[in-house]
């Protein structure tokens, strides 16, 4: 009896400690194809997260009753609700199913394939189009151009026969001199750093409010402070590793300015 007094009194203690303040739980997240790298993993009920690392592993505080959301580019959004069952497991493996994307467009050809990459490669053909449109010169697989683009392309389109049959685009002219191109130029880049600041904000900002302590209603004003620097660019296009490095870098400069 006195026995079973004392397990139930330790499964009370350990359950109200747990209860009482966040604890560290640790799990790998893994699809069909094998572990699952960089994905994002946040407590929604805390504002915390992390990502997972190459072998799919992370560890994160949580406590009973907090939303954890998992998050990745190629799989489906997965949420966990904590109960003490699982705080109390040592290490969490958690199963991520690979998201599906339809093609609004496939064209199909009949290829006998013998399943070696190499010699099919050579082997599979070009398409009715892709053949036509390279006849005529043209980029088979043209990039879809954004409303700014083709603003700027109509700038400079058109064009007048002068002289000894050298051409002049007259909206080029016109245009040029009532700086509605060098203006379009502008706001392209302003579109381009604006997306590059959101893509930061989302993807970051909680470790930019958990790790470099830059407080949340801070976050938009230390991405812009932050893009001015040199390395912006050269840290954004070298992924996370070298962003993350940037941030940190940048995190102990603004907390000077902002002194």
């Amino acid at each position: 009896m006195q026995k079973l007094l004392l397990n139930f009194i330790l499964t009370l203690s350990i359950s109200s400690a747990i209860n009482a303040q966040r604890i560290e739980v640790s799990g790998t997240l893994n699809d069909k194809l094998g572990k699952v790298a960089d994905a994002h993993i946040v407590n929604k009920t805390s504002n915390q997260g992390t990502f997972s690392k190459l072998n799919g592993e992370f560890s994160l505080k949580v406590k009973p009753n907090d939303i954890i959301e998992i998050t990745s580019v190629q799989h489906h959004t997965k949420e966990i609700v904590f109960n003490n069952t699982l705080l109390l497991n040592n290490k969490l493996d958690i199963f991520l199913y690979l998201r599906d994307y339809l093609l609004e467009e496939v064209e199909i050809k009949r290829t006998d394939l013998s399943g070696l990459l190499t010699t099919d490669a050579k082997t599979i053909g070009k398409s009715d189009r892709q053949e036509m449109m390279e006849n005529l010169g043209l980029n088979p697989f043209p990039k879809k151009m954004s409303k700014i683009d083709r603003e700027i392309k109509t700038a400079y389109a058109g064009g007048v026969q002068i002289g000894l049959g050298a051409i002049v685009s007259l909206d080029y002219l016109i245009n040029s001199m009532s700086g509605r191109i060098e203006m379009l130029e502008k706001q392209k880049k302003l579109l381009e750093n604006e997306k590059k600041l959101k893509y930061i904000e989302n993807t970051y900002r909680n470790y930019i409010t958990n790790n470099l302590k830059i407080d949340s209603l801070d976050v938009a004003r230390f991405i812009f402070f932050s893009h001015f620097d040199k390395q912006f660019q050269e840290s954004y296009n070298g992924g996370d590793v070298k962003i993350i490095s940037f941030l940190k870098k940048q995190a102990v400069l603004f907390k000077k300015d902002s002194l």
